[in-house]
């Protein structure tokens, strides 16, 4: 009788994975579980723990969610930290794919989640176009399978990755096909509503620029040309990013000239304040995994905010910025923690230069929308960590063992 070939399975179950990830939240679930499954069947368990101990990526991660539980001891809400712990059980995964996946299989697997993130974005202009309806997504604000400041982050790092390829690629027919790609993700991500993503994509263009660019000024130059040119057409012809853009510059006048936190980035604002307040009074350790929200909510109530619609919506959700989130919940300790993950990440010895580009790309897009959003504990973002930094880590091990 044959032997089963776990590692081959997971190798298959990788590839579906990075397809399914912009596609489906009960793929991701599913996935998951399976590669979970698998790598456990495919025990071998001396080597793969030799390995990740070898990991400072790794390592780093599991330090920052180790302190997170122990966290619950001092946290007055123990069952709200047990269930906010339970989602990052979506990292899971990267130990199965840095300890599994073979060399050839790194690229497939950034290939088929460009084939994912093709189909997601065709679904999601057929939204645009009212030619047919998917979940929550609307003409205003097309997005098939998630919220738009998830999508947004996808469409951000799909297009500079795409832009990455342009610089990278050698064959002609294969750049201009990578740069319709880009044109097509870019008009996406400006036609949506998430204006994380947009951010997101001003700032890190110029990352692109500078990494493949030797000359600073021609990279600086080049990239704002670019930029201005997608902005001035995004204006122009999309009017969700002109209404998005116009209600920013008029929210930021309201809450400088009339002290009005009410608008959408007045809440994170206000939030942020009171988090501040709420991280001096326990700035080493924090308040602990739980009490976040009930913090801010006893906080907001002391300090007597007279309108109770936007103080309801604050405490409804998250402080809408990852680092604000991880200072009040796991104090300096918990904040430098999380912070040396993406150090351990940022100094991988890469040597294959279009992993280092997507490397830094990947952790200036997901550190930048992080600060406007808790993408670390949201399924798709966690899960779009997960596979790139899984994949990353993977090359960088791969480099090494030849």
């Amino acid at each position: 009788m044959n032997k089963i070939n776990y590692n081959q399975y997971i190798n298959y179950t990788i590839i579906l994975f990075a397809f399914i990830l912009p596609l489906s939240r009960v793929g991701i679930v599913c996935c998951s579980i399976l590669l979970i499954i698998l790598w456990i069947l495919e025990a071998n368990f001396k080597e793969k723990f030799k390995m990740i101990k070898e990991s400072k990526v790794i390592l780093s991660l599991l330090l920052f969610l180790l302190f997170s539980a122990f966290s619950l001891l001092w946290s007055e809400h123990t069952i709200k930290g047990l269930i906010y712990l339970k989602k990052y059980w979506y990292f899971l995964p990267i130990i199965v794919i840095y300890t599994s996946i073979q060399k050839k299989y790194i690229e497939y697997s950034i290939s088929v989640f460009l084939l994912g993130m093709l189909i997601s974005e065709i679904l999601s202009y057929g939204i645009f176009f009212e030619f047919w309806t998917l979940n929550n997504g609307s003409p205003s604000d097309p997005t098939p399978f998630m919220n738009h400041l998830q999508y947004s982050l996808f469409l951000a790092f799909t297009s500079l990755l795409l832009l990455t390829k342009v610089f990278f690629e050698n064959k002609i027919p294969y750049k201009i096909l990578y740069f319709i790609f880009f044109l097509i993700t870019t008009s996406n991500l400006f036609l949506n509503g998430g204006r994380t993503g947009q951010v997101v994509f001003i700032i890190s263009i110029f990352i692109v620029g500078f990494l493949r660019i030797k000359n600073k000024v021609l990279a600086f130059g080049t990239m704002l040309l670019l930029l201005l040119s997608i902005l001035f057409t995004a204006y122009q012809a999309s009017r969700t990013f002109k209404h998005r853009f116009n209600a920013s510059i008029n929210e930021s006048i309201s809450i400088i000239n009339n002290d009005n936190y009410c608008g959408s980035f007045g809440l994170r604002l206000g939030s942020w304040i009171v988090a501040y307040n709420i991280f001096k009074d326990n700035p080493v350790v924090g308040v602990g995994i739980g009490d976040a929200m009930p913090k801010l909510e006893e906080y907001l109530k002391l300090e007597q905010h007279n309108n109770k619609k936007c103080v309801n919506y604050m405490v409804k959700y998250n402080y809408h910025n990852f680092y604000v989130q991880v200072a009040v919940q796991l104090g300096i300790i918990g904040l430098f923690l999380y912070l040396m993950i993406f150090y351990s990440i940022i100094t991988l010895n890469t040597k294959d230069k279009i992993y280092f580009n997507l490397i830094i790309i990947f952790v200036s897009t997901y550190s930048i929308s992080s600060m406007f959003e808790t993408m670390f504990h949201a399924q798709f973002s966690e899960a779009l960590f997960t596979l790139f930094i899984g994949l990353f880590i993977s090359q960088n091990r791969i480099e090494n063992e030849t």
